[in-house]
């Protein structure tokens, strides 16, 4: 036990030569009596930082020791250390770089936390603790809070906006996480159950087209409405070939099929143009009328996608009567196939960072549907997405106050 102790002792211990030192001035007036006539103290205080520094070329490791001369207050008799080393709480031991390559790691390539230590411990020769990664993440994610609203704020003056869900395990517990995209911009909210109220309070007023799939929960919002047709021919064929003997549905997929099929001609032909898709309106109204209305059917089948038919009219042929609104989902299950992916390599989720983790997943895929780094964004500094070229020929970090650390700032300070 003692020996445990011991070792972890030497590791919390373990002396870094540094790469650089800086020093920063000391304090000149007392924090307590507010006397100006400190003098310099033969003690000195000191704090290193473990950054990496990315380039065009590639990435370094830089350790980094600020120090300083305590300031003596002939009044108070007592040293004071300079007002940027007396943070609260625990000192910043990593800057960053690092940082950012944590969150990239964990992010954008999906590695559970015992790998992004081993790949750091191997390359860099720090160990660092999945506490520490969890810190990482926290940091990074409350600085881009802004960059959350600004991709909401940019989805809702999107025409259309795609919607989808998933159950995903947080804590041992299954509940949801839902997404949101308009194809360039991608947000992530998680409910613990998949009850759909919380959709008011961001759809009541939206003016343009949520597409989304069948669930239930959507269809008490007032906004207008795509529903996916993938996943409805989806259904019907997956009825067909469990029914080959059902001659009755087989003519009804026959007649959905003759109104189905010219349309998506003309969309590959012409694409999501009104112009060319608005002379179709007849057809569906005829359908209806031929198909869904005034026939009756004995099938259960039959029966079960002539109400389907009935119930979402207007929803399913929306598109036909706008400019470009897309008829399938697919663009928000490319999205949020990530979090199947990362719970498969992962095994659960946890609410500590579950939060934290969608808002920079969202980011993420937003720099994915730009076509965008998103490490490139996350070491710039930036808050914006849209704004980001990039592909800036100078990676050197500016990154946010809220993750340098106060002394850091200081020492560059002119």
């Amino acid at each position: 036990m003692e020996e445990h102790k011991r070792a972890r002792y030497t590791h919390r211990k373990r002396s870094r030569k540094p790469t650089s030192t800086v020093q920063i001035p000391y304090i000149t007036q007392c924090p307590t009596c507010g006397c100006n006539t400190l003098s310099t103290s033969s003690k000195t205080t000191a704090r290193t930082l473990i950054d990496l520094t990315f380039t065009k070329n590639g990435v370094r490791k830089s350790i980094t020791k600020y120090w300083a001369h305590k300031g003596h207050c002939p009044t108070c008799r007592r040293d004071f250390v300079p007002r940027d080393f007396a943070v609260s709480g625990r000192p910043q031991l990593y800057g960053a770089g690092l940082k950012a390559w944590i969150t990239y790691l964990r992010i954008a390539l999906r590695l559970p936390y015992g790998s992004i230590k081993v790949l750091i411990q191997d390359v860099f020769n720090e160990h660092i603790e999945d506490v520490l990664i969890i810190q990482c993440l926290q940091e990074v994610a409350r600085y881009h809070t802004q960059t959350e609203k600004a991709i909401w704020d940019s989805m809702l003056a999107s025409p259309f906006i795609h919607a989808d869900e998933t159950q995903v395990n947080i804590d041992n517990v299954n509940q949801y996480v839902w997404v949101f995209t308009d194809g360039k911009h991608v947000i992530f909210k998680y409910t613990e159950t998949r009850e759909a109220d919380f959709l008011h309070e961001f759809f009541d007023d939206y003016k343009g087209v949520l597409i989304s799939d069948f669930f239930p929960g959507y269809d008490a919002l007032t906004c207008r409405q795509q529903k996916c047709l993938v996943h409805l021919i989806r259904d019907i064929n997956n009825d067909l070939w469990a029914s080959p003997f059902d001659t009755e549905y087989a003519a009804f997929v026959k007649e959905v099929k003759n109104v189905m099929v010219p349309i998506m001609e003309v969309i590959q032909k012409y694409g999501l143009k009104k112009y060319h898709l608005s002379k179709f309106i007849k057809h569906v109204a005829i359908f209806y009328d031929k198909v869904i209305e005034q026939t009756y059917y004995k099938s259960e089948l039959c029966l079960k996608y002539q109400q389907r038919f009935l119930r979402y009219r207007e929803p399913l042929f929306t598109f036909l009567a706008c400019d470009g609104i897309p008829w399938h989902n697919n663009t928000a299950e490319s999205a949020i196939r990530h979090l199947p992916l990362q719970e498969r390599i992962s095994g659960v989720f946890h609410t500590s960072v579950i939060r934290e983790y969608l808002i920079l997943l969202g980011i993420r895929q937003t720099c994915r549907f730009q076509e965008k780094s998103f490490l490139k964004f996350l070491l710039s500094g930036e808050q914006d997405v849209d704004t980001f070229k990039g592909s800036s020929k100078n990676t050197t970090i500016r990154f946010p106050d809220e993750l340098t650390p106060l002394w850091k700032k200081t020492a560059e300070t002119p």
